[in-house]
């Protein structure tokens, strides 16, 4: 993955998750991939504006489902500043705790199944993140994502064969 290049300064401060009482009657149960997190907190990537548009958007809509891999690569892809992650993790954590943000965890049983996912795929190649996406998808029988990776996920599959439909594309 190319880093982006580092901010003079930090980014804008993020507007806080929409607190459930606010929430709509409509909710969206989306899966959520690296790209629209780093944008969000990164001003200097290309898809800023447009994860600040997203979120402002669809925010009180949202119910997150992300792994523990995912926020793996935010907090990589975020290195450029300890205080642009922290309020990063911030954000994740009271969108957790207002039900807006769930973060599943891989067991060690689940390996298997994502190495088969990533040989299907090595042409992509998927990475670990995007594979336990796609697990996620099967656990959760849920193809709605928001992910800057178009390409990949217009060709990754659940395993019942249902096709993932990018909200953030």
């Amino acid at each position: 993955m190319a880093r982006l290049p580092k901010p003079k300064q930090a980014p804008p401060p993020v507007p806080t998750p929409v607190r459930p009482a606010q929430a709509p009657s409509v909710v969206l149960a989306v899966l959520a991939d690296t790209g629209p997190f780093v944008a969000l907190f990164n001003n200097r990537d290309r898809h800023h504006q447009r994860a600040l548009d997203f979120f402002r958007s669809h925010g009180a809509a949202l119910r997150l489902h992300t792994t523990w891999e995912v926020i793996s690569e935010v907090m990589v892809l975020l290195d450029f500043s300890a205080q642009v992650q922290g309020d990063f993790l911030d954000w994740l954590y009271a969108g957790h705790q207002q039900g807006l943000v769930t973060i599943a965890a891989l067991q060690a049983s689940e390996l298997p199944g994502l190495a088969t996912l990533m040989r299907k795929y090595a042409d992509r190649p998927m990475d670990l993140a995007d594979a336990s996406l796609v697990w996620l998808a099967n656990r959760l029988n849920i193809t709605d994502i928001i992910s800057v990776d178009r390409a990949d996920f217009a060709v990754y599959r659940t395993a019942n064969r249902r096709a993932f439909r990018n909200l953030f594309a």
